[in-house]
């Protein structure tokens, strides 16, 4: 199939009855026979200490919610969600799609230089601590020609992250999201890092390590499905396996137990974690690069400075995360009485490290302006894989007493992770607890069935509409504005901005 012909297939696929009808051909064989067709869902939708190595529906003492009630959703929403997840992995894998992939893969990853911000340069004159909220972004681009979504979805838009390229938005080390082999395999099928974590249930090195297995098996399955009849299916399946991040200890002395076993399994992408700072993210990197050599990638964080980003390059990292407190659970910043500053770090960065910075902390709900700041991916939780069939418990929810579903969202350093992790001090106290603990609601929105790849989808919306009200083709022009088209968002603004 040629450029042209794939184009006009790939808006054959974007239109409302023909890609329908596109999905249901593919799966009117599997959902005539219903029980094999959901058997493997089924098997990972049950409460935890019944699944194995993905994490089930858990619940701990630690939680608050009092009594709840377990439910188990309906065949027929269950069968209808599957079209709709069917249908995104179709349209992220489509050729039109991967020939773009293939071309940012080529292309050597380009860091943002520095350029001009008064907002950005006022602040650091005046000592200021800006947080994501307070910073906004004019729409510019008058004078060009309009940009067009259609295109840019087929373009990613892609980022090269590390050694391949990939989608903007990346998989958290967050247990209560992605300790499902089902959330992890669907995050990498659509082209996304995604971590494999290391608290909760998989503080277990074997358990972690059994479910990096499980990921690659359920890939290999679902090539099956969505890429039988495609020429590059083994390419498309090994581009998807190296999506699979193990996280590991920030310790050189306790690191390679975990990352051996995660390598025995297929793993050749990890992501060195800590919480908080401190010398143990770069001498990780030595060591994990002095014993698997150019084999593998290599994350790094949480990165606070710029003299650490730089020690964490001549390491040998491919990438770095940064982005300590600030999320939608997080109460790091509360309690150590740390700002949330991470856009005045990854702005310091540009023109200081060569490497592609992933943000934590918020960024989700800011995606134009991480982007314009320099970033070139976010890392995503409850907003992506919360409340989903693929998040842990699979199709099994919590019920509160208005009929409502969840599953339990507790983040690394909630108490129910402490409590997992063995991390308590006598009389069952959890230690250091910086995470409360919420539930991810399943949505009931009529067209936004409770898959991950819906949530994506609306993600990489936002990074479209990023650049299309920027006037640019790409991430890479839109980090290349000079003057940054950033600026300092009032009270009044930030109102003006949303629904009222």
């Amino acid at each position: 199939m040629d450029k042209t012909n794939k184009k006009t297939d790939f808006e054959k696929l974007r239109n409302g009855d023909m890609g329908e009808e596109v999905i249901m051909n593919k799966l009117s064989k599997l959902e005539k026979e219903t029980g094999k067709y959901l058997e493997p869902w089924w098997k990972l939708s049950r409460e935890d200490g019944l699944v194995y190595p993905s994490q089930g529906l858990l619940l701990t003492p630690y939680d608050g919610f009092g009594p709840v009630k377990t439910q188990m959703l309906s065949q027929e929403l269950v069968i209808q969600t599957l079209r709709l997840r069917m249908f995104f992995l179709e349209m992220f894998n489509h050729p039109y799609r991967i020939e773009n992939l293939k071309q940012v893969c080529k292309v050597k990853f380009k860091a943002p230089k520095e350029i001009k911000s008064p907002v950005l340069e006022k602040a650091f004159t005046a000592g200021t601590a800006l947080s994501i909220g307070d910073i906004g972004a004019r729409v510019i681009g008058s004078q060009k020609s309009r940009i067009s979504r259609l295109e840019r979805y087929a373009q990613g838009p892609f980022v090269k992250l590390g050694r391949q390229a990939r989608t903007f938005f990346v998989g958290s080390a967050s247990p209560d999201v992605w300790n499902s082999s089902l959330a992890i395999s669907t995050m990498a099928a659509s082209h996304c890092l995604s971590g494999v974590p290391r608290n909760g249930v998989l503080a277990d090195i074997k358990r972690q390590a059994d479910l990096a297995a499980e990921v690659f098996e359920q890939l290999s399955e679902l090539s099956e499905t969505l890429l039988h009849e495609q020429k590059d299916k083994q390419e498309l399946l090994k581009v998807w396996k190296q999506n699979v991040m193990g996280v590991v200890e920030a310790s050189p002395e306790k690191v390679m137990h975990r990352a051996e076993s995660l390598y025995k399994k297929g793993v050749r992408v990890f992501r060195v974690y800590s919480p908080e700072p401190g010398t143990g993210p770069v001498q990780t990197v030595i060591k994990l690069r002095k014993e698997f050599g150019s084999e593998i990638e290599i994350f790094a964080g949480q990165v606070v400075d710029v003299k650490q980003a730089k020690q964490i390059e001549a390491a040998g990292a491919d990438g770095i995360f940064v982005g300590i407190g600030g999320g939608g659970r997080c109460i790091t910043g509360v309690r150590s009485g740390s700002v949330i500053d991470w856009p005045e770090l990854v702005w310091k960065m540009r023109g200081k490290t060569k490497l592609p910075i992933i943000v934590e902390g918020g960024a989700s709900d800011h995606v134009a302006v991480t982007m314009l700041l320099g970033a070139s991916g976010i890392g995503v939780s409850r907003v992506v894989s919360g409340g989903t069939i693929e998040s842990p418990g699979g199709l099994l929810y919590c019920s509160d007493e208005k009929g409502n579903l969840f599953k339990p969202y507790g983040g690394e350093a909630s108490a129910r992770t402490k409590f997992l992790d063995g991390k308590l001090l006598p009389f069952g106290v959890p230690s250091f607890v910086e995470g409360e603990t919420t539930k991810a609601q399943m949505s009931f929105v009529k067209h936004a069935l409770p898959t991950l790849t819906y949530n994506l989808h609306q993600l990489i919306e936002d990074s479209i509409l990023a650049l299309v009200f920027r006037g640019v083709e790409n991430i890479t022009d839109l980090q290349a504005l000079n003057p940054s088209p950033l600026r300092q968002m009032t009270g009044s603004g930030e109102f003006q901005m949303n629904t009222h």
